[in-house]
């Protein structure tokens, strides 16, 4: 996020993340866009809806709020990004309330939450999600724990994990969570149980964990009403090429090696060497066990809801320890650490938990499926 960004900016996408989350969303705050390395501008909010068994929607969110809001040039901004992220919608949030925007968010295909949605929701008190820590506080807490080590390794790791919900989403999403689910936990436990640098780990552990899944939903879409031999096979590929068909992932591969064939010496037999090396290795990834544990014991919206609720760990203030995690949720994260090779017991014995595992779970589930009222309908007739 902007260093610009305002604290009355930051309490805006709070409550409008809030405010998805209780809509059954999956969102993310503070997005970056990058190109070439260079940061270029984020997304506010990112959001991911299963609205039906084998549709998916993406969209993001821009929020302002600021005392003269420029609203019809955000118009145009979030049109432009929205475009150029060929996402499925795109909202604009901003305090401004004159009538005019109704009618350029349309025209522009746009939803709109003016200030007259936000004082709704700042009024409300069933929006805001009680037990929860803010993304100012996440930052906060892995910055802390970068400064004890006097690098930025952390910082950059979840800003990277968050930049691959837009730069190709799905089987790329897949591979790099699934580098970050490794990245974090070898970090976790290298640090003393229950201290700050284990908490801090934990928590991007959890998200990494959620954004597999969220990925390897998207990536399960395309192949939704094929037979289980074909979803398996896509979900291996995804995971060994980060491509569903594998002709496809190879073809960097093959690119590679065809101009070893034109200019190499003896070319030809080297070539096909190389490729066949390469695509053994692949082959070695074990990808089985991810693939078969999903499609054997994870039902058809299972992921969306691992997703949902591996994300809600990371942000809550009851922090649970891997033991004291719900079974489908501890499932999944074992088969993710197994992949990893990392030792579960490990995992676990960085942070034993110090509250009631049962309550905080059944807090969580309150906070998902409580009924916010005509929010709900509001929120539904804009998307």
């Amino acid at each position: 996020m902007s260093a610009k960004h305002g604290q009355k900016g930051y309490e805006l996408e709070e409550l409008l993340r809030a405010y998805f989350l209780r809509a059954g969303v999956y969102a993310v705050r503070g997005v970056p866009l990058r190109l070439d390395g260079d940061d270029l501008t984020d997304v506010d909010i990112w959001l991911y809806e299963r609205p039906t068994g084998s549709s998916r929607r993406r969209q993001i969110v821009d929020a302002k709020s600021k005392t003269k809001p420029k609203a019809v040039e955000r118009l145009f901004w979030t049109k432009g990004l929205y475009e150029l992220l060929g996402v499925d919608g795109a909202y604009i949030a901003t305090t401004d309330t004159r009538p005019l925007l109704n009618e350029m968010s349309r025209r522009l295909g746009l939803s709109l939450l003016d200030g007259a949605d936000i004082r709704r929701m700042a009024d409300s008190d069933k929006v805001l999600i009680p037990n929860r820590i803010s993304e100012e506080e996440l930052q906060s807490k892995i910055k802390g724990f970068d400064k004890s080590r006097r690098n930025k390794d952390t910082q950059n790791a979840y800003g990277d994990l968050k930049a691959a919900l837009i730069d190709g989403f799905g089987g790329g999403t897949v591979n790099r969570a699934l580098e970050h689910v490794a990245g974090f936990s070898c970090s976790l436990v290298s640090c003393y149980p229950k201290s700050n640098g284990a908490d801090v780990n934990l928590r991007l552990l959890y998200f990494a964990a959620s954004i597999s899944a969220i990925a390897l939903d998207y990536s399960l879409t395309k192949v939704s009403f094929k037979s289980l031999e074909e979803r398996r096979k896509a979900v291996l590929n995804v995971i060994r090429y980060g491509e569903a068909d594998e002709s496809r992932g190879l073809e960097p591969v093959r690119i590679a090696t065809a101009l070893i064939e034109r200019y190499a010496a003896n070319g030809s037999a080297v070539a096909q060497s190389v490729f066949q090396a390469i695509r053994s290795d692949y082959q070695k990834i074990p990808a089985e066990m991810i693939a078969d544990h999903i499609l054997k014991h994870v039902r058809a919206d299972g992921l969306f809801r691992l997703a949902r609720s591996l994300e809600f760990r990371a942000f809550s203030r009851d922090l649970l320890g891997f033991d004291d995690l719900p079974t489908d949720e501890k499932s999944f994260l074992g088969v993710l650490l197994d992949f990893s090779r990392i030792d579960r017991f490990s995992v676990a014995e960085s942070w034993v938990s110090s509250v009631d595992a049962k309550r905080a779970t059944e807090k969580m589930e309150v906070a998902v499926l409580e009924d916010i009222g005509p929010l709900f309908d509001h929120h539904k007739k804009e998307s």
